[in-house]
């Protein structure tokens, strides 16, 4: 099977498909509101290699619509995304530690960030009002922005390994961008999983994994794919292989496309996912109370 930049196992399933190659997972896809729901398990370490993921439950959301969302569109995707993130969550959590990867200054990487900026932090509360944690009004949030290796030198894995032996929490939710083979679901869909996530994975710039299995941690994931190989966007278009390469010239496999919209992309998304996430953590959270907090 060709090996494709994606960082979407729906479509590591469609390429297996295409080229005739079997496996167990299967694809399971519901309707809610303003964005269509696809569940796959992996179960068996057959389809683990074939696919190159860990077992675990991934869950892609799909949405209608990319740069205008209508108010009612943003709560019922929100409200999607908040109850897989539950689902994904372990039943009792204790303190909560949120990545975002990327690098601000490129902006389709800047996804993670511009989440963080988003979250609603409470660890403070554990010495000030420690009887809303206590009482489960308020989940125990802590979070953080790891840039990328090329600027920094620490790989995001190291760095989030770090603070999580210091503040022991119970769950890590990493967000990041990914890559996509589908201009269609570019800058329109957020993968979430509970297994691990390998920063620049979908560009052929893999960094450390960052996995319950490497941390003794839970871990959650969330993505969004803001770019596209441009090798992939050729292909798709009925380019050969050899035309290609002739029109790639000298970038060869590292040419990378994104839309000329992308800031307004990454700063929906990052609402969405903030949002959503600010949601599943404290209990019986509003999107007005979300912005009281915030602005």
């Amino acid at each position: 099977m060709k090996k494709t930049r994606t960082g979407l196992i729906i479509e590591t399933m469609e390429a297996a498909s295409a080229a005739g190659v079997t496996h167990a997972a299967r694809a399971a896809t519901v309707r809610h509101g303003a964005c269509t729901v696809t569940t796959v398990k992996v179960e068996n370490d057959d389809d683990a290699r074939l696919f190159e993921r860990e077992k675990g439950t991934y869950v892609t959301v799909e949405t209608d619509r990319v740069y205008r969302i209508t108010d009612n569109d943003f709560e019922s995707i929100v409200t999607v995304l908040a109850d897989i993130m539950r689902s994904l969550m372990p039943k009792t959590a204790g303190r909560i530690l949120i990545a975002g990867i990327g690098n601000r200054a490129i902006t389709a990487d800047s996804l993670g960030p511009k989440c963080v900026d988003r979250i609603i932090v409470t660890r403070g509360f554990e010495k000030v009002m420690p009887e809303l944690i206590n009482d489960g009004t308020y989940a125990s949030v802590s979070a953080i922005c790891s840039n990328v290796f090329g600027v920094t030198g620490i790989e995001s894995a190291e760095l989030i390994g770090g603070i999580a032996k210091m503040l022991e929490p119970s769950l890590i939710i990493v967000i990041d961008a990914l890559a996509s083979t589908s201009v269609n679901r570019l800058c329109k869909t957020i993968q979430l999983s509970d297994t691990s996530l390998t920063p620049g994975g979908g560009v052929d710039n893999a960094r450390g994994k960052i996995s319950p299995d490497n941390l003794g941690i839970p871990v959650l994931s969330v993505g969004m794919p803001t770019v596209m190989d441009v090798g992939t966007i050729l292909s798709n278009a009925g380019c050969t292989e050899d035309k290609a390469r002739e029109l790639l010239g000298q970038f060869g496999d590292s040419m990378i496309a994104m839309p000329t919209r992308i800031d307004s992309a990454t700063d929906i998304a990052a609402k969405l996912i903030a949002f959503a996430v600010n949601k599943a953590l404290h209990r019986d959270m509003t999107t007005e109370d979300i912005l009281r907090f915030l602005y």
